[in-house]
């Protein structure tokens, strides 16, 4: 192919293309379970996350609440992802060798926010940052000040001796893979994406570009500004007891379900329907999760000593929530 601006041009939109379907085919579970946040500046300053308030009976003049200042902060990042191609191999008509590779770019930016917000997760309940390719995810903190999965989160209203009280997300009394419950209800979720700007793909595709003078390589990448924190404590909770074992996740539930607003009312997770309730899984744990919420009838007994059979038992936790098995988490 000869090398012109046209053929260049009507070539690189072709790639372009090529990299929406790749963006498009990409499984991604992000905006299930987090609250999608734009920002306009290097870092977004979050002052409504933590204390919540409850209503009384208006008896009297009203009550102001008083309300615990937070400054809980996200900082923007960049990140890229960019291969290079030959001229030869263009001028030489080879650049369908190419269309993988930038398949796969758009496949990397539409999995890219799981990457942080699952690899977040995971260095929660390791207590030390989590390498994931070229990312490093640090251990990620709530407005209280506490990793986000804590055995003590405090809750209730400020200068309120009588209010206060602490609540766990976390069961660490196990010795096996992690696993997490996620509420995906509410408006505000248990994470947050931020985004300043948009994943954008640049291109490198001019004859007089510097690299191509010098190394004969044209340019393809993606970048975005963008990074994940924590939203809502309160509506996650994270396990590494047996989950073969129904009974460890039904007290995870009952665990999560317990907790309480500063108001001392209920929080309300789990109320919500089983498509905004997320079981979050590693692959190591993706069969006993699917006969967990899949199986219809689990194993029982019945008899006493000495005449013990096994009977099939209707699976109380069939479809009481929504499977996601992610790879970030290994």
């Amino acid at each position: 192919m000869e090398v012109s601006a046209q053929n260049l041009t009507t070539l690189f939109t072709g790639f372009d293309m090529i990299f929406q379907k790749g963006f498009e085919a990409a499984p991604s579970y992000y905006e299930k379970i987090c609250s999608i946040v734009p920002s306009s500046t290097s870092q977004t300053i979050y002052p409504w996350l933590g204390r919540t308030t409850g209503f009384r009976e208006w008896v009297g003049d009203r009550v102001m609440q008083t309300l615990e200042a937070h400054t809980y902060t996200i900082v923007n990042k960049t990140f890229e992802d960019t291969i290079s191609l030959e001229r030869e191999r263009i001028e030489d008509d080879q650049y369908g060798v190419y269309a993988p590779a930038v398949e796969l770019l758009g496949w990397d930016a539409k999995t890219h926010p799981d990457q942080l917000v699952f690899g977040m997760m995971k260095a929660a309940v390791t207590g030390a940052p989590v390498t994931i390719g070229k990312i490093t995810v640090p251990v990620p903190t709530c407005y209280d000040g506490l990793n986000l999965y804590a055995a003590a989160h405090p809750a209730g209203l400020a200068g309120e001796a009588s209010s206060s009280a602490t609540y766990s997300n976390v069961n660490s009394t196990g010795t096996g893979a992690w696993w997490f419950l996620v509420d995906g209800a509410r408006p505000i979720k248990p994470f947050i994406f931020q985004k300043r700007r948009e994943y954008a793909v640049s291109r490198m595709n001019t004859v007089t570009d510097e690299a191509v003078f010098s190394q004969r390589l044209f340019r393809y990448g993606v970048d975005v500004r963008c990074n994940a924190g924590v939203g809502l404590w309160q509506l996650t909770y994270a396990a590494n007891t047996d989950l073969s074992n129904p009974a460890n996740y039904g007290a995870a539930v009952a665990a999560l379900r317990s907790i309480k607003s500063d108001a001392g009312v209920p929080f309300g997770a789990w109320n919500g329907p089983p498509t905004t309730r997320f079981l979050v899984v590693p692959p190591s744990l993706e069969e006993v999760a699917r006969q967990l919420l899949h199986a219809t009838f689990g194993a029982g007994t019945t008899g006493g000593a000495g005449a013990i059979s096994t009977i099939p038992m209707a699976n109380i936790y069939l479809n009481d929530a929504t499977l996601i098995v992610s790879e970030w988490l290994s």
